[in-house]
């Protein structure tokens, strides 16, 4: 048998590791919050890379909006109602909605 004061010793020894274990398991730089933040990196970085794409396609528009004379016309036409002098507009009434038996 073990004297009680070794017993003792042993006993907070392995309470101070069980305690050490859960800290860094569930604690501020723990394994379970170190895996949530590069899960966050992670997503984080694939948005920044999709916003990076989207910055991209919108310089591209706006450059073309700038400089070339079609996108320029096409936009005219599509959301002012513009036309060519030459050119007759035919403007008919939206549809009705179906009835509803």
């Amino acid at each position: 048998m073990m004297p009680i004061g070794k017993r003792v010793l042993l006993l907070v020894v392995a309470m101070a590791a069980l305690a050490l274990a859960i800290s860094a398991m569930t604690g501020d730089r723990g394994l379970f919050e170190m895996r949530r933040r590069r899960a966050a990196y992670h997503d984080l970085k694939q948005e920044v890379e999709r916003l990076k794409i989207q910055n991209a396609a919108l310089s591209r528009h706006i450059e073309a909006l700038r400089k070339d004379p079609y996108v320029i016309e096409k936009l005219a036409r599509e959301k002012l109602g513009y036309s060519r002098s030459d050119e007759l507009i035919f403007m008919f009434p939206p549809e009705p909605p179906p009835a509803t038996p």
